[in-house]
């Protein structure tokens, strides 16, 4: 039974507890010295014909010099619709924690065949373990379910020992020194038996050190321009081998291949081996010289319209070339350190490889270049737009180009597309261009030189209307020598002031205009439009319709185009709508002056002609008494009066300074009819209501 896989809790942590007590017994506290066989320096295991041999040096594991790494990490994932899932383990190993290690065979579904495996069992491991899960239900959504336990139920991180498993293996690849499996139930693959293995041991034994190793044979090399590669077949007996370059002895090493580094190139270095073992070493193998070859040529490739030119360095030694272009016929060269590759089409790729020579040596192919060729040149950059601080200019399209250097004024713009504004440059200012395209080859060559001018600034125009004109005026722009003005749609030129008068116009009449400033070179845009009406005509006719006591009543002839008026009444200005007006809460007898004038958007006509009017005497309050004959009138008397008019039945019988009056010689019980009035030598009052008394 897997201990991980237990139900019952107490069962298994009595268990536990007694494997616990009896490593203590057998081997003292874990964690103080551990009792684990650890292995020991130098070498560990090994094929049975020590070409593969493991060391352990000061703590590190080396396969044939190459460091191993004891560590193992594995991950999956899966995601569908409305479901995702992810796990990953990773394994630690100590040296110190190595039980066993074996050479042979390992196949497994996960790793293919490694024919030159060392499996490395353990003590203990350390693990980390980690799913995510997450599932969603119909519309809802789902949340992630997160979890560190192993697949023996226990949480991690943490050190799983060699009791709770079958197994605690390490795969190393013997040719590489990676690890490259875990071989244990604790392997979620292999304890669900989702994926298998198998490691078939190296038949037989390692063979015994009787005698010293024999001479080493079949020592073969080939060079580089920097190191030499040896190789030889295995000597009986040999564990390790010592190399001499040139007199000089390097090693021991493990396996029988060895390669020499650093080497200077163009020179004659002798190799030969030895075997060694504990007892000694053999006597040296036969001598082999080999020349490392001439430096191996670094190319650089520049890309010009319809062309590459390949340039490299100088290689000492070396006295000609060969040049192999797009993979064809070796071109040979002499002497020289560059090769211009011409009469290319644009956006072409091309590969370039180089071979040195001498006399008695050759180098290496060098390492190949490929080079895309540039764009052809482009035509027809134009500007098509300007303003006072704006030029925009436009380009035919390149085929294959992936962008464009557009320089203005001696300064790069990186542009993509086949137009562009540039802004806040100097009105009335020449500014030249030109292109090149490019791709990932390079640049292409530069146009012809464009040249652009800005326009001038535009003028800014302000008015002062009269009646029957307009005055136009504005700031003068820099660089012009005259103006055109549009008026109402006429255009009138060669005006050599900023200053225009509109004349010959309509009160009350709008009109519009716009001005652009000119050169013998150059022009402005037109400014916006200014609206402008002239002021409205004069008003005629203002007369005093009505008079009472307290209020004074005007009225005046319209004037066309006016939107309103306004009325100044001893002084004092009222605005007014319509064509009437009246005063009221006026003092009794009282003169008073008006004048009005007509205004609309463009401001105020010219005054009227002053006026004047007088409020009229306070009106009396009439009395009646009766006699036979006789009707007596009286009244108070009005304020500044000098005499009284009264009238009765219709005529005007009297005119008195008192205020009083008796209508004698009447019949009698007759009806009569009565009215009077205040006046003055220039004034009167309204007439008093009519009193009818018998």
């Amino acid at each position: 039974m897997v201990a991980g896989k237990r139900k019952n809790g107490f069962y298994l942590w009595t268990v536990r507890l007694l494997v616990f007590m009896l490593v203590i017994g057998q081997f003292g506290v874990y964690g103080g010295n551990r009792a684990h066989a650890a292995v020991g320096s130098g070498i560990v295991s090994s094929s049975n014909d020590y070409q593969y041999v493991l060391t352990n040096n000061n703590g590190q594991l080396q396969v044939n010099q190459k460091s191993v790494k004891l560590s193992w990490a594995r991950s999956y994932e899966i995601s569908t619709s409305g479901y995702s899932f992810r796990r990953s383990q990773s394994i630690n190993g100590a040296v110190e924690d190595i039980t066993k290690i074996s050479f042979g065979s390992y196949t497994s579904t996960y790793t293919g065949k490694v024919t030159n495996a060392f499996i490395i069992d353990f003590g203990e491991v350390w693990e980390y373990y980690t799913t995510m899960e997450y599932r969603q239900s119909g519309t809802n959504v789902g949340v992630w379910n997160n979890s560190t336990v192993d697949e023996f139920g226990m949480t991690t991180p943490r050190y799983v020992q060699s009791y709770e498993a079958t197994q605690l293996s390490l795969v190393v690849n013997a040719d590489t020194g990676a690890v490259v499996d875990f071989v244990s139930n604790l392997n979620p693959y292999y304890i669900r038996k989702a994926e298998s293995f198998s490691f078939v041991k190296e038949p037989g034994t390692t063979q015994p050190i009787t005698t010293v190793p024999a001479v080493p044979t079949n020592l073969a090399a080939d060079a580089s321009d920097i190191a030499i590669n040896l190789d030889w077949s295995a000597a009986p007996q040999a564990v390790q081998y010592e190399i001499e370059e040139n007199g000089v002895v390097k090693g021991p090493f493990y396996g029988i291949n060895y390669t020499s580094s650093s080497l200077t190139p163009n020179t004659t270095y002798t190799y030969r081996v030895r075997g060694i073992n504990r007892l000694g070493a053999s006597e040296w193998s036969e001598s082999v010289a080999l020349t490392t070859l001439l430096e191996k040529p670094v190319l650089a490739v520049t890309a010009e319209e319809g062309k590459n030119t390949i340039q490299w360095n100088g290689v000492e030694f070396a006295d000609r070339y060969q040049l192999q272009v797009d993979g064809g016929t070796p071109i040979e060269l002499g002497n020289v350190t560059s090769y211009v590759h011409e009469g290319l089409e644009a956006n072409s790729t091309h590969t370039y490889v180089l071979k040195a020579f001498s006399a008695n040596n050759e180098s290496a192919w060098s390492k190949m270049v490929s080079q895309l060729t540039v764009p052809d040149r482009t035509d027809g950059l134009t500007v098509t737009d300007a303003t006072f601080n704006k030029l925009t200019v436009v380009w035919t399209a390149v085929k294959g180009a992936t962008g464009y250097d557009l320089e203005i004024d001696g300064t790069n713009v990186a542009v993509t597309g086949t137009t562009y504004s540039k802004t806040g440059l100097q009105a009335n200012t020449e500014y030249t261009f030109r292109i090149r395209p490019k791709n990932a080859g390079g640049a292409g060559s530069w146009s012809d030189i464009t040249t652009g001018i800005t326009q001038m600034s535009t003028p800014i125009i302000q008015s002062n209307p009269s009646q029957e004109e307009v005055v136009l005026i504005w700031s003068p722009v820099d660089g012009a020598t005259s103006y055109e003005v549009e008026a109402d749609g006429v255009v009138v030129g060669d005006i050599t002031d900023s200053i225009y008068t509109h004349t010959g116009l309509k009160p009350g009449t709008a009109h519009k205009y716009r001005v652009r400033a000119i050169s013998d070179t150059n022009i402005s845009a037109w400014s916006a439009v200014k609206s402008q009406n002239t002021l409205p005509d004069s008003v005629n006719g203002l007369v005093i319709s009505a008079s009472t006591n307290a209020a004074i009543t005007l009225k005046w002839t319209a004037v066309t185009g006016a939107t309103g008026y306004d009325l100044e009444i001893d002084g004092t200005v009222v605005p007014v709508t319509g064509v009437a007006y009246t005063k009221s809460g006026l003092a009794a007898n009282t003169d008073h002056t008006f004048r009005i004038r007509s205004k609309n958007a463009a401001g105020a006509g010219a005054w009227s002609d002053l006026i004047s009017g007088v409020t009229l005497l306070n009106t009396p309050v009439l009395k009646a008494t009766s006699e036979e004959t006789a009707i007596n009138l009286t009244w108070a008397d009005v304020a500044d009066a000098t005499k009284y008019e009264i009238e009765a039945d219709g005529a005007v019988v009297a005119t008195v300074e008192e205020p009083s009056y008796s209508h004698a010689a009447l019949l009698p019980g007759t009806a009569h009819k009565y009215r009077i009035r205040a006046m003055t030598d220039t004034n009167t009052s309204a007439w008093t209501a009519i009193l009818t008394q018998s």
